[in-house]
């Protein structure tokens, strides 16, 4: 990079309106563009709307909010003047997680609060500052040289958060406009603060409900008690014979196409430091609470190449009104992480079998899958990736670590094979301390500024490598 070349003028960009950018970025988190329901759709379309704006007030062509009856927009923008130069596909999303219990919240979540060098307030991490980082390079470019070392396509979801249900309905009526010679994604995490990272791997998710009844009215817990069982011990006693002693899973045939992990990702996991104590302070465990799963694997095999699964939801009385009564009936929501090689639709089938299969008392339990995302893998080696290793690299000062995750993104694999298998690059702005999806999410702006710095170096090393 040469003094007064784009990508150096696009970096002093930045240097001077860092505080614009981050300025935007609070006013775009300040929306509750919550999309689960029952959360007023119209904040969604609302949150669209300014991302449509800060699109356009960066000199972005062709902005539009894509719309589909009945789902949550989308946002749409180009700039497309660099004949014979590749086409990027920049993807994030605008919607984000209900705040959970807001008395855990140290600030308000839709006020966000600059700390300790952190801002903090729901969607900052995932995934408006995701989208920011893209929006603020493109800007950094085309507010000093006028154009792109390449060409550019937002496509900005407004769905993400529950599962991209609608993807499909999206890709039908919108092909036309999405064609791509890579995809980069701003919604995955970082290794650590300021330690980059490629993430070219995630778990799938199958949901799952269950029901279990035992009575046909509530009925006195002390005239009763004792043979009548209580659906909600039986309800936790069916869930915790799910995991057997060693960690696994005890779902009959889950496992019998859960891929063996190759020697390169192996390799690639052995090569990154871990250490348990800073893991554990990063998940937020208590003192003294041990770290569960399949004790053969290591925790990032555990983490990245093992099924795993959680209760997300657990109903029968609420604390407040209850009385001495055996409930009549107990529910639970299930979500089961998917890995390479594993059949959701499978998976949700052999857990919905184990489920209702002898259980306990003879109580009526009923379950169903209530959704179903897969998983997605890449081989992340190839001249698109040394070149975002690169771009990495020249924004941190630091090598780019090579992960997998266990989170789900349902964009990545139907986008990946709808464009004929181009390369995913999955990067992003969370770190292991941003409590995406929980309370006080936060972002590093250091971190920030940094995947700002990256992107510019990003759309300038892609410029450079060959498409088919």
């Amino acid at each position: 990079m040469t003094s007064g070349s784009p990508v150096h003028e696009a970096l002093a960009h930045l240097e001077a309106n860092f505080e614009g950018f981050k300025k935007t970025l609070i006013e775009l988190s300040k929306i509750p563009s919550i999309s689960a329901k029952p959360f007023p759709p119209e904040e969604v379309q609302k949150s669209a709307s300014a991302i449509a704006d800060s699109l356009r007030a960066t000199g972005v062509e062709n902005v539009e909010v894509l719309t589909i009856d009945g789902v949550h927009p989308y946002v749409y923008g180009d700039f497309m003047h660099k004949k014979g130069a590749p086409t990027i596909l920049l993807y994030g999303h605008h919607d984000v997680q209900p705040v959970g219990n807001e008395a855990r919240w140290s600030t308000p979540p839709f006020e966000p609060v600059e700390k300790g060098g952190r801002l903090y307030g729901r969607g900052v991490a995932d995934d408006k500052g995701g989208v920011m980082t893209h929006v603020a390079a493109v800007a950094c470019y085309l507010k000093t040289g006028g154009t792109l070392p390449c060409n550019v396509k937002f496509v900005i979801e407004g769905e993400e958060e529950i599962g991209s249900e609608n993807l499909s309905l999206f890709l039908k009526k919108y092909r036309k406009m999405l064609d791509a010679d890579f995809i980069v994604l701003s919604d995955t995490s970082n290794f650590d603060t300021g330690v980059p990272a490629l993430t070219y791997q995630l778990r799938g998710i199958v949901q799952v409900d269950v029901e279990v009844e035992v009575l046909k009215q509530p009925r006195h817990s002390g005239m009763w008690g004792g043979p009548v069982p209580d659906p909600v011990q039986v309800l936790s006693r069916m869930i915790a014979d799910l995991t057997a002693a060693d960690g696994k899973l005890n779902v009959p045939g889950l496992y019998n196409k859960v891929a063996k992990t190759g020697a390169k990702q192996l390799a690639r996991i052995r090569k990154l430091p871990f250490r348990e104590a800073q893991f554990k302070k990063e998940a937020g465990l208590l003192p003294g609470v041990r770290l569960s799963g399949e004790a053969r694997y290591s925790i990032y095999e555990r983490l990245w190449t093992r099924p795993a699964m959680t209760v997300i939801a657990m109903e029968s009385h609420p604390l407040k009104g209850a009385s001495n009564q055996i409930v009549s009936a107990a529910r639970a929501r299930l979500s089961l992480r998917t890995v390479p090689n594993m059949d959701g639709t499978e998976a949700g089938r052999l857990l919905v079998k184990r489920l209702t299969k002898n259980p306990p008392y003879g109580a009526k339990v009923t379950a169903k899958v209530t959704g179903n995302t897969p998983w997605w893998s890449t081989d992340p080696e190839g001249p698109a990736f040394e070149a975002a290793r690169r771009a990495l690299k020249a924004g941190y000062g630091k090598e780019t670590a090579m992960i997998g995750a266990g989170g789900t993104i349902g964009f990545v694999g139907p986008f990946e094979k709808l464009l004929g298998g181009v390369p995913c690059l999955l990067m992003g702005v969370e770190d292991p301390y941003c409590n995406a999806h929980s309370e006080n999410e936060s972002l590093d702006l250091s971190d920030f500024k940094k995947s700002i710095r990256s992107a510019i170096f990003l759309y300038d090393e892609l410029s450079r490598v060959a498409t088919k």
